[in-house]
């Protein structure tokens, strides 16, 4: 790898997904090879970006979720045979897990790996005033790497010259271009953030669009000062934090895990992917929405995140779909669902509008959207239970973010996790389920405890993992 950097900005909605998606573009275009990165839990900038990297997958960085041993070996694995690597920021630069501290922010991440930060700054209506924010930024963590900025929503090349003169030399920060001011260059928004790529994948117009204001930044000096080998790069980890596979190394396929991804679910870590794949799984891509039932010969079910209260009744037409997934669940085989997976699973969904719709019927109760966010943010769990991915006591970390409910019926077992001021999910063997994300690279056992779970029950053992 020959450079690399970050790109963060001032607040949430000054650009930075634009200009990552725009220096995907442009560095491809010149033969580049990119990998791209997305600092925090976030699904969706993930899903474009890979619409712009020539088919490398873009990877999360999460410095709560994650050690920063894990954070240096993915960074280092996935940046292999790369020419660039962009890491797209979270919030604002230093805007992180608490108000107290930097823990989690673009800063913090930056400092881990020791990356130049480029910074994004909405420039619309200001002038000289947008070189003192780019001081302020500067001067507030000199450590941080702040080495370039980009102005956005620019008016003109007018505008342009003011907010060039307003960063002095001095400083030691290149001014990089500018974006101009394109109601046209903006992704469609919803209550989770972003619509995902699947459900909008751009238009030709759109990055068309993308391509011409990339034109007004200067890749010449932004590529200088990601040069990799000037700055002092982040130690490589001394010892492996995981068993990654190498590109193309043959894996022995222990089991066969169906995963559910298209519109309706597509909130999935990448490397969660490829931990499993490295304890010996082969996974099987599936959709619930267009299917016609469950791949043959899987022994167990990955339901992701996503938006399936959007697809709620195409999805509860699709009976077929239903009746096969009630099979598996019957036929006691491993099921484990997140958030909209849990959605899915429930036995109905009632809309804001007050439709109800059938869904899988294999957790019992109703899951209602709500007008108001449930849950937002990191939490600290305890697992409360044995299951097939985490044994009683251990400690996990996870990220929630819904706006729907699950209000279940009858005598259930206590919940698999519990947290400060509550506990959360269901757990029936063989269906794990809740709210939380896993990364399964805050934890060494959570992938390989999966595959050797599903691997035990396709042998036999099923009293191991019910007692």
């Amino acid at each position: 790898m020959k450079h690399a950097l970050v790109v963060a900005g001032t607040h949430s909605g000054a650009g930075k997904t634009t200009a990552t998606l725009a220096l995907l573009a442009a560095l491809h275009d010149r033969a580049m090879i990119v990998q791209p990165f997305k600092v925090g839990p976030d699904y969706l900038d993930p899903g474009y970006h890979n619409l712009f990297s020539g088919g490398r997958k873009s990877r999360n960085l999460d410095s709560f979720l994650l050690s920063e041993d894990y954070i240096r070996a993915s960074f280092f694995r996935n940046t292999h045979r790369a020419d660039v690597a962009v890491v797209e920021g979270v919030m604002g630069m230093f805007d992180g897990r608490s108000a107290e501290n930097a823990e989690g922010s673009t800063a913090h991440l930056a400092k881990i790996l020791g990356l130049p930060v480029v910074l994004v700054v909405d420039a619309s209506g200001a002038a000289q005033s947008a070189g003192a924010t780019v001081l302020g930024f500067k001067q507030f963590d000199p450590a941080a790497g702040l080495a370039g900025v980009i102005f956005n929503r620019v008016s003109g090349p007018r505008h342009y010259e003011y907010l060039r003169n307003s960063v002095r030399p001095e400083w030691g920060i290149e001014v990089l271009g500018y974006f101009p001011d394109d109601a046209e260059v903006r992704i469609p928004e919803r209550h989770l953030g972003l619509t995902s790529a699947l459900e909008n994948p751009l238009s030709h117009s759109f990055f068309d669009r993308l391509k011409r204001i990339s034109d007004t930044l200067d890749l010449e000096r932004l590529l200088a000062i990601s040069r990799f080998e000037r700055r002092v790069p982040a130690q490589e980890p001394a010892g492996e934090v995981c068993s990654w596979s190498g590109p193309g190394e043959e894996r022995r396929s222990k089991v066969r895990i169906g995963v559910a991804y298209d519109e309706a679910f597509s909130f999935y870590y990448e490397d969660n992917f490829d931990l499993l794949r490295d304890q010996g799984a082969e996974l099987v891509f599936f959709s619930p929405l267009y299917g016609n039932a469950l791949p043959e010969n899987i022994d167990a079910l990955y339901v992701g995140g996503g938006f399936p209260e959007m697809f709620a009744p195409k999805l509860s037409r699709n009976l077929s779909m239903i009746e096969s997934l009630q099979k598996f669940a019957a036929e006691k085989h491993l099921i484990y669902a997140e958030c909209g997976g849990l959605i899915y699973l429930a036995e109905r969904f009632r809309d804001r509008d007050g439709h109800v719709f059938g869904m899988a019927g294999i957790l019992p109760g109703e899951v209602e959207m709500t007008p108001s966010l449930q849950s937002f943010g990191y939490k600290e769990l305890e697992a409360n239970a044995d299951t097939f991915l985490f044994s009683r006591g251990d400690k996990l970390r996870s990220h929630e973010f819904h706006y729907s409910r699950w209000l279940p019926h009858g005598q259930l077992s206590e919940p698999p996790y519990r947290f400060s001021g509550g506990a959360e999910g269901y757990w029936s063997f063989p269906v794990l389920a809740s709210y939380q994300h896993l990364h399964f690279g805050s934890s060494p056992l959570l992938a390989g405890r999966f595959v050797e779970s599903a691997l035990n029950l396709k042998a036999g053992c099923e009293k191991s993992l019910v007692e």
